[in-house]
């Protein structure tokens, strides 16, 4: 594992999508909503925390800025 992982956070693209949450050598996943998608983010965060890393985790808003979360 990397020092740093990074997780970012999209937000549909469609109406009825759904959020997508991705990090490096790691599988896209899947939410509803904003809030179960930054809960998972904020797990894997905690995860990479936890095995001595360090995690970035970066929200995509509807402008195409990028809000940075500190977990």
């Amino acid at each position: 594992m990397s020092d740093e992982v990074v997780i970012y956070i999209a937000p549909p693209s469609t109406t009825r999508g759904q959020w997508r949450v991705r990090s490096d050598g790691r599988k896209e996943e899947q939410r509803a909503d904003e809030k179960s998608a930054v809960a998972f983010a904020a797990d894997h965060a905690r995860m990479v925390l936890n095995a001595g890393g360090t995690a970035v985790v970066k929200i995509e808003r509807a402008d195409g800025s990028w809000e940075t979360l500190r977990i």
